[in-house]
């Protein structure tokens, strides 16, 4: 009759049953190691400055003035007119005045106010700083017990686990394989 039973009901619910109660297990392992261990805090610090500066610059732009020459041919008398841009030579030939006007070679300084802006950028490269968290007090007996058996209370709990639960999970294998096992 018992056969009857579990072909009537199947094993899903005896899956269900392990799975409800690995969680609850697994609940109640977790609240158990609530304390935790000491890790120093690590601080990743990566930094870009930019500054700007606005000034003003004295400068000097030079430039040179092009040589020019004129010539203007009058009936006049003549003449000779110079300066310190150019010179000026008349000269009467056959009954005309023939005047030419020449400038003189020269680059001229003229002083003047530049607005410049510099730009300074100033990058720390990325540093890893390692703090140590110092708790108040030790860790009691009972809580280094706890953090040392967690694992190995898991690990017997996972075997008691399959061991109470072995014929509904073989049951399980066979039908997923096709009954290979």
């Amino acid at each position: 009759m018992d056969n009857d039973k579990v072909k009537r009901d199947g094993i899903l619910p005896d899956i269900l049953a392990a799975v409800a109660w690995t969680f609850i297990v697994g609940i109640m392992l977790y609240c158990l190691c609530s304390c935790g261990v000491q890790k120093p805090v690590i601080e990743y610090r990566d930094s870009i400055h930019i500054e700007y500066r606005d000034r003003i610059v004295k400068d000097t732009v030079k430039f040179e003035v092009e040589k020019e020459v004129e010539k203007i041919v009058t009936r006049d008398s003549s003449s000779h007119l110079e300066n310190k841009w150019a010179k000026s030579d008349a000269v009467v030939s056959e009954g005309f005045l023939t005047h030419t006007l020449e400038s003189k070679p020269q680059v001229i300084q003229v002083p003047v106010e530049v607005h410049v802006t510099d730009t300074l950028v100033v990058e720390k490269e990325a540093q890893i700083i390692e703090k140590e968290v110092k708790v108040e007090k030790d860790l009691n007996w009972w809580q280094k017990f706890r953090l040392g058996a967690f694992w190995w209370l898991v690990a017997g709990l996972t075997g008691c686990l399959i061991w109470i639960f072995r014929k509904p999970l073989l049951a399980l294998l066979k039908t997923v394989t096709g009954g290979i096992l």
